[in-house]
């Protein structure tokens, strides 16, 4: 086997575990008996961009099989660049007028879909002298081109305070179209990453500006909206720009009301990484908050892209399978424990930024294949990280605790949750291994606009492989507290041969048309494996179930007690 070290040049330093399998006669105890404490959902949200890429029915096709799982599952969802679907006339002129029909078509698309908006207060509105549409760089991330706007210039003093009448304008259209009760469940945040460098091109006190008239604009309109930000990205040191913002917001003075302090609903930023390294990561963000400014160490923290790498369209092999799945149930289950539980931060949510339209190899929710001999030339296919929310979505209101052997800990572990006598177990076994930056990458290359991320997948190194096949988990799994002696069993699987097109489609020899017959082999395989159903008995409310866990998986055990005891 080659040297781990000389096939992953990476960043994150990691302990190389001993390895192998877990013993077939240890044993690991659920017990339901013990105090449970809430399990609130967190985890239901996704992102894209541009808002623009709603008008392509593929997206379509995206938001409504998004919007078809349940609430537990995907719930809101962080389009970029929504305002440059508006359009402001006569801003100057202290008589505006207001086009909004582009933005309500989005807006209505997803609504329509039962999802709800982190309304983003970025893009800009068009004069209505340009009838351009705007461009993006290939990713779709980097505006490379926008339509004329009166908001050439925000440091100007005239246009900061028309922004405050923009924005106040938006929400009560918002408000008037879908209702004030939905809109306020809305999220609305900042700018994308105004630390980066094609998002934000002004300085920190136009961007305070800018946020006191967002704040200011919102408020006007409704005091019930909620806002806040900054939606920075989380480097090794913290950016200059969250620091002052949260400055501002403490001890400032609201460039609109003179007042000292602005108000900040939550506390966004954008953590990518593996689940711990996010976590240690975050704390260090949750720490700075309490030390820095106590009067926020209650607000409500957003990390709203928590994806594994940045840049959604570089092609990782691991992006089209079950580690991606298990990826974020690890995320869950950490931050329930660690963040929530352990360092007792409202943690709001974390939202996964892949509801892009692209390949396999991509982070996506679907695979798309175009120029399919079907009446619309295109076809998705559901990956395990999107499928996998079904799963999740069945997660009761309450967990409860279990120990974790040490060796395995790292890559395995166990949500255990209920809701009344109903029991579930969320099992996952995510590889330990590393996986970025991509050394084919230059430092930074994610960042530039029109950066080539259409690179062939990386292949799976031998060493990953290996890792595979000995972080298999085999146990006993004690399961204690069940109401009764007899009960329905049923266990869902997505591994590497169940509840995953991908492997499939390999199996077919990767075809780039699809035939009905192909079609309906890959759909069966989008869902999650239904691999055990069965009535158990359980003396003394105890059931021992014998698990062999492959890695990466995940797998649900549902457990049902019958109504009425046998004698």
């Amino acid at each position: 086997m080659r040297s781990l070290k000389k096939i992953l040049p990476l960043r994150f330093a990691a302990c190389l575990l001993p390895l192998g399998v877990w013993a077939q006669s240890s044993t690991i105890e659920v017990d339901y008996r013990q105090p449970a404490k809430p399990l609130n959902v967190f985890w239901n949200s996704t992102g894209f961009s541009p808002a623009d890429a709603v008008a392509a029915p593929e997206m379509k096709q995206v938001l409504r099989d998004i919007g078809q799982l349940p609430e537990r599952g995907l719930k809101y969802i962080r389009p970029h660049y929504l305002l440059n679907l508006a359009v402001a006339e006569g801003m100057a002129t202290g008589k505006p007028t207001y086009d909004w029909s582009r933005l309500d078509r989005v807006l209505d698309e997803i609504t329509n879909n039962r999802l709800k908006l982190i309304f983003e207060l970025m893009g800009l509105p068009s004069d209505g002298t340009d009838k351009r549409e705007s461009r993006y760089d290939k990713n779709f991330q980097a505006q490379l081109e926008r339509r004329k706007s009166y908001f050439d210039n925000l440091r100007n003093r005239d246009q900061i305070q028309n922004w405050k009448v923009f924005v106040t304008a938006l929400a009560e259209h918002l408000e008037s179209r879908y209702g004030k009760e939905e809109v306020r469940t809305w999220l609305f945040e900042t700018t994308n990453e105004p630390d980066g460098q094609h998002w934000w091109e002004y300085d920190i006190p136009t961007f305070l500006n800018y946020y006191d008239a967002c704040s200011e604009g919102l408020k006007t309109a409704d005091l019930a909206l909620q806002w806040g930000g900054p939606c920075t990205q989380s480097r090794p040191t913290i950016a200059d720009i969250f620091d002052a913002l949260l400055d501002h917001c403490d001890t400032g003075i609201n460039y609109f009301t003179g007042e000292t302090g602005v108000r900040i609903d939550f506390i966004s930023f954008h953590v990518k990484d593996l689940p711990q390294n996010m976590i240690n990561r975050e704390l260090r963000i949750f720490d700075r908050i309490k030390a820095r400014h106590p009067k926020f160490a209650r607000t409500p923290l957003i990390n709203d892209e928590s994806d594994p790498i940045r840049a959604w369209a570089t092609p990782f092999w691991w992006q089209e399978g079950p580690w991606y799945a298990a990826f974020v149930v690890q995320s869950i289950d950490l931050h329930q424990r660690l963040v929530i539980d352990g360092a007792g931060a409202n943690y709001r949510l974390f939202s996964s930024d892949h509801a892009f339209m692209g390949d396999w190899n991509q982070r996506t929710t679907h695979t798309l294949f175009r120029d399919q001999p079907n009446p619309d030339g295109f076809i998705l296919i559901k990956k395990p990280v999107l499928t996998v929310m079904e799963m999740v979505a069945k997660l009761g209101r309450q967990y409860v605790y279990v120990e974790i052997p040490k060796g395995i800990s790292p890559y395995f572990g166990i949500i255990p949750s209920k809701d009344g006598d109903a029991l579930s177990l969320l099992v996952y076994n995510k590889t330990a291994i590393e996986i970025g930056p991509d050394p084919r990458m230059t430092p930074g290359a994610e960042q530039k606009p029109g950066a080539d991320m259409s690179l062939p997948p990386k292949p799976v190194p031998d060493v990953e492989v290996a890792l595979m096949a000995q972080q298999q988990v085999k146990a006993q799994l004690k399961i204690r507290g069940i109401s009764g002696t007899t009960a329905t069993l049923q266990e869902f699987l997505i591994d590497e041969t169940h509840g995953n097109p991908h492997h499939e489609w390999v199996a077919m020899g990767k075809p780039t048309v699809l035939s009905s017959a192909q079609l309906a082999q890959l759909k069966v395989a989008e869902k999650p494996a239904l691999v055990r159903s069965q009535q158990i008995e359980c003396p003394k409310g105890e059931y021992l179930y014998p698990l062999t866990v492959s890695s990466p998986s995940v797998s649900l055990i549902i457990i049902v007690p019958e109504k009425t005891s046998k004698p």
